[in-house]
């Protein structure tokens, strides 16, 4: 049995899980970018009863709306991150029909092993200079 944590950039707060993850994301599209401040977002997918432990403190931006404006599509989703360095460790995911509720920062794992992503998303919005992921299934949106 695989177990991993991830920490955020101080080490204060992490999320340590078991085995893998159903699945590893990339995600190209505009909230991504801006939430994450990087080109994309590449987050690993698990089910809540993988989590063995949360570590300190984490506070909660609901990524569903900005001052009423819907950002992730109508999917609840509630980021966990530092209070310290406000690194996003993982979020939530309500009413998903998928068991994978609980997505984690894969660079939170600082682990060059782990596993590559299998889909992309908003493929679109990819930087010019960012390959695809090989053998990734790639998606204009979100895949219904």
């Amino acid at each position: 049995m695989t177990t991993r944590t991830a920490l955020c950039g101080c080490g204060r707060a992490g999320i340590t899980v078991e085995n893998d993850p159903a699945w590893v994301v990339a995600c190209h599209c505009d909230f991504c970018q801006k939430r994450t401040g990087s080109a994309f977002a590449v987050g690993a997918y698990f089910a809540q009863d993988q989590c063995i432990e949360i570590l300190g403190e984490t506070k909660v931006y609901n990524g569903l709306e900005v001052d009423g404006v819907g950002t992730t599509g109508g999917t609840a989703i509630s980021y966990h991150f530092c209070t310290t360095c406000g690194s996003t460790v993982y979020w939530t995911v309500a009413g998903s029909p998928s068991p994978a509720t609980l997505g984690i920062a894969v660079g939170g794992f600082v682990d060059p092993g782990f596993p590559p992503p299998s889909m992309e998303f908003h493929v679109a919005r990819r930087h010019h200079w960012v390959p695809p992921v090989p053998s990734a299934a790639q998606f204009e949106a979100f895949p219904t």
